[in-house]
C-alpha cells in the first residue's frame, strides 16, 4: 500500500516536471530576429517622412523668398513716377535711366516709400537694380537729389541670379533695352544731356518688362504696365481690319510666369 502511495506521488512529480515554465532559446531567437525587422522598418519609414518634409519645407522656404522679392519688385515698377533728380556731381539725371550708373541695370524714381514715423523725407525714393555675383541687389538713397558724400543703401533681393535683362516699350509700340529711348549704350552722358535740354527727363515707357535667369527656377518674366500705359484702341466694334502688332501692342500685353521672389525690409 505504502509503495503504491510512493509511486502515485513520483508520477504526479515527473509530470509536473515536464510542464515547459518559460521560452526556448529558439523561440526568444525568433523573438528578437522579428523586433529587430519591424524596428528597421520604422527607423526607415521615419527617416523617409523626415526626408520629406525637410525637402518640402526647403522648397516652401525658397517659394516664399521668391514670392516676397517679386512683391518688391512690382511695388517698384508699377510705381515709377516722373520725377529727374541731380546726382552727386550735381547733374541731372532723368526719371529713368538704364543702363543706370556703377554697373547697375537700371536707376528710377519710384512713389509710395511710406512714411509713418513722419520722418523729414519724401515719399519718393531713387533705386536702383544690379546683379553682383548670383545676387540680385537693390540700391536706393535716402534723398532724391543727393549731396556730394551721400551714401546708398544696399539690399539682396534674391539669391542664385544667374543673370537678369530689362526692355522697354516705347510709344512706337518697340521693345528696346536702353533708356531714354534715344540713348546709345556708347553715348549715354550725351543722351541724358541731350533730353534733359528738351524736356524729355521725365519721360517713362508704357511698361518695362523684366527678365530673370534663376538657377532653380529658370527664366521668370515679369511684364509691368506703367502709368503711361495706355490699352490699344485701334480696334473697333466690326472693324477686323485693324490688330495690334504681335508681341509689341501694348493690347497684348500679358504679365508672364513670375518669380516668387526677397524679404522686404526698411526701404521698400
Amino acid at each position: 500500500m505504502l509503495s503504491k502511495r510512493i509511486c502515485l506521488v513520483m508520477g504526479k512529480h515527473l509530470k509536473r516536471s515536464q510542464v515547459p515554465g518559460g521560452f526556448t532559446l529558439l523561440e526568444l531567437m525568433v523573438a528578437i530576429v522579428l523586433f529587430s525587422m519591424i524596428s528597421t522598418a520604422a527607423y526607415k519609414l521615419f527617416m523617409s517622412v523626415t526626408r520629406a518634409q525637410e525637402t518640402t519645407q526647403s522648397v516652401l522656404d525658397e517659394m516664399d523668398k521668391l514670392q516676397r522679392a517679386e512683391v518688391v519688385l512690382e511695388k517698384d515698377l508699377l510705381q515709377m513716377t516722373r520725377r529727374p533728380v541731380r546726382d552727386e556731381r550735381g547733374m541731372q539725371q532723368p526719371a529713368l535711366k538704364a543702363p543706370g550708373a556703377g554697373g547697375a541695370l537700371m536707376e528710377f524714381t519710384r512713389s509710395g516709400w511710406q512714411n509713418p514715423l513722419k520722418a523729414a523725407r519724401s515719399t519718393l525714393q531713387r533705386v536702383a537694380y544690379a546683379v553682383e555675383g548670383n545676387q540680385l541687389i537693390r540700391y536706393y538713397w535716402p534723398a532724391l537729389d543727393r549731396a556730394p558724400e551721400s551714401t546708398r543703401v544696399r539690399q539682396v533681393v534674391m539669391s542664385g541670379v544667374n543673370g537678369m535683362k530689362v526692355r522697354f516699350l516705347n510709344d512706337h509700340r518697340q521693345w528696346i533695352s536702353t533708356w531714354p529711348s534715344g540713348q546709345n549704350p556708347r553715348s549715354a552722358s550725351e543722351a541724358v544731356s541731350a533730353a534733359s535740354s528738351v524736356g524729355g527727363a521725365d519721360q517713362l515707357p508704357a511698361a518695362v518688362e523684366l527678365t530673370i535667369v534663376h538657377e532653380v527656377m529658370g527664366s521668370m518674366v515679369t511684364v509691368a504696365p506703367l502709368v503711361t500705359y495706355k490699352p490699344d484702341r485701334g480696334n473697333k466694334a466690326g472693324d477686323s481690319s485693324q490688330e495690334n502688332a504681335a508681341n509689341n501692342s501694348p493690347g497684348t500685353l500679358r504679365p508672364q510666369p513670375r518669380a516668387r521672389i526677397g524679404e522686404s525690409a526698411d526701404g521698400y
